[in-house]
């Protein structure tokens, strides 16, 4: 039997920025012509496509690229101030102890990634592997297969949005989801990921019960 392999995400996935990206969009809300959105408005918005958020928000299409390009450049001065999710420390640790080899892989870049890991003395993921951007996640997936050879392994991928699913499905390994980052727990289900769970320590039942089978 082949032994498993997880592969995680990083935002929203190891990091908590979900929380500072509700911050930091309401303290962007006056630059972009909007009220302020509470937690549960914020909440339904997440789910939505960008040009969903637009319609919602009653802004004019034509302002995507602009939004999008302030969103990046805010979230630059908070990303040094990410905490880890809850329990994944405690998930890391445990990954660690029992020998279950795991890797990181982000859009961030190496230098964001060095400092939290650093900072929160996170010394288990195998590789870690940033970019400035990914914007084809699927095909970046299929990349750090390939340089890392990890075709002998039992392959997860695990994300916080749907693109995460769809990434791990069409390179033909197994998704789990987490429904603690951007994307809740039914939008999630609607995609069908092999696996979907509210907490870290869940990802270790997996592994359990996968070494029964």
């Amino acid at each position: 039997m082949k032994s498993p392999y997880l592969l995680f995400d990083f935002d929203g996935t190891i990091a908590d920025s979900i929380h500072p990206l509700f911050e930091m969009l309401n303290k962007m809300a006056p630059e972009i012509g909007v009220q302020p959105v509470t937690w549960d408005e914020f909440d339904r918005l997440r789910d939505l496509t960008p040009r969903q958020i637009l319609r919602e928000l009653k802004l004019p299409l034509f302002k995507m690229p602009r939004l999008i390009s302030m969103v990046l450049e805010e979230y630059m001065h908070i990303i040094s101030h990410l905490k880890p999710c809850e329990g994944i420390l405690e998930l890391l640790s445990e990954l660690k102890q029992r020998q279950i080899r795991h890797a990181l892989l982000s859009s961030n870049d190496d230098q964001n990634l060095a400092a939290f890991l650093t900072q929160y003395q996170i010394d288990s993921f195998a590789w870690v592997e940033g970019t400035e951007g990914v914007l084809n996640k699927s095909s970046y997936l299929r990349k750090q297969i390939r340089k890392h050879k990890l075709g002998q392994y039992d392959l997860y991928y695990i994300g916080d949005e749907i693109r995460d699913i769809e990434a791990a499905r069409r390179n033909k390994i197994k998704s789990i989801a987490v429904s603690w980052g951007l994307h809740s727990h039914q939008h999630l289900q609607k995609q069908q990921p092999n696996y979907l769970v509210d907490k870290p320590s869940e990802i270790l039942d997996i592994m359990n019960q996968t070494a029964i089978d």
